[in-house]
């Protein structure tokens, strides 16, 4: 009976994989003109074909022209990130039949893009300078300093090793929405690659690095809209990376700026109230003259019957919320995410 249930499941598998399907690749490539248009291939695909092994075949039969990046085709260099079906990925371990339903009789389409916030140099291939530029500049390597530890075991580097395998593909740099708005920000990469050296037991500059982080285009300018942990093919988390910083560099003392001020208000108001106010909330965020570069939006507000109130009442239930951080305060939690060391020598 065993040998029959397996007999069955791999003649199963092997009817997936024999399975062929035209697919229709939309791909929007760029010329040395620099002008973008999209160009359309289809192909037989099977339940075992990825992206990279489709976009070879077009490549060798179809159009030699076609360019993009690839080299260990095992999800570890990071060279083939691009945006496949409205988001980033890496072409060599995503399977056109997790894009496309290959069972279905309707066209089966698969969008192909260079990755978003790079400038694309042709077709696939983006340039990757400025990526690299605001990791280089922030000193990613261990610096002396009076803040290194001396004596470290291995649950020392539970931290760093959150972060320590990002691959650097790009592909949250790629889906970044704070990128998309502001250039000059650093980037979920960046970022979280600055947190492990924060993270590192052996860094002698912490605050030193918590305080350039906090200024400007750092740690404060994340939306924290998640897109960047989707897109991860690794499991880095940067947005989480992101919010250590932030929780390190408040408790180093390193409060003066917005996005600080903005996250002690927002939670001083719930503890008070369990409401914010949002009358004050500008006030103590942007300070005075800040806040008097905001009347134009308050005055629009205004007419729209949007008017906050100076003075705000404790919401209903508050006792609940109180208890919670009364909670809180007795019983810290330890919100910083710890991974096992999993790598040689482990255990």
């Amino acid at each position: 009976m065993i040998v029959t249930n397996l007999l069955n499941v791999c003649i199963k598998e092997l009817a997936m994989i024999e399975l062929k399907k035209q697919v229709t690749f939309n791909i929007h490539r760029m010329g040395e003109d620099k002008k973008p248009y999209l160009e359309t291939f289809q192909l037989e695909c099977t339940e075992a074909t990825t992206v990279l092994q489709a976009l070879e075949t077009i490549k060798a039969d179809l159009d030699g022209s076609l360019t993009f990046r690839r080299s260990c085709r095992a999800s570890i260099c990071g060279s083939c990130g691009m945006f496949i079906n409205n988001r980033s990925r890496l072409a060599c371990r995503t399977k056109v039949k997790d894009m496309v339903d290959l069972n279905s009789d309707e066209e089966l389409i698969l969008e192909i893009s260079p990755q978003k916030n790079q400038p694309v140099i042709k077709d696939l291939v983006v340039d990757i300078t400025p990526f690299y530029e605001k990791i280089e500049k922030n000193n990613p390597f261990i610096q002396e300093g009076s803040e290194k530890v001396e004596q470290v075991d291995k649950t020392s580097y539970e931290q760093v090793n959150m972060v320590s395998n990002c691959i650097m593909c790009g592909s949250c740099y790629s889906d970044c929405t704070a990128l998309a708005e502001n250039k000059n920000y650093l980037g979920p990469a960046a970022l979280a690659k600055m947190f492990r050296f924060v993270a590192d037991p052996r860094e002698g500059q912490k605050k030193k690095r918590l305080k350039e982080l906090s200024k400007k285009n750092g740690i404060w300018d994340c939306t924290r809209c998640g897109l960047c942990i989707d897109a991860c093919p690794k499991g880095v988390a940067p947005m989480e990376a992101i919010v250590k910083l932030r929780t390190r560099a408040i408790e180093s003392g390193i409060t003066n700026n917005k996005g600080a001020k903005h996250a002690m208000v927002f939670k001083n108001d719930l503890a008070k109230g369990g409401l914010l106010n949002e009358f004050w909330m500008i006030l103590k965020t942007f300070g005075l003259f800040g806040a008097i570069k905001q009347l134009p939006n308050a005055v629009h507000l205004a007419k729209k019957g949007k008017i906050p109130p100076i003075f705000s009442e404790k919401v209903e239930g508050f006792e609940e919320i109180d208890a919670i951080f009364k909670q809180l305060k007795e019983n810290p939690i330890n919100v910083e995410t710890k991974k096992e060391d999993d790598g040689p020598g482990a255990g």
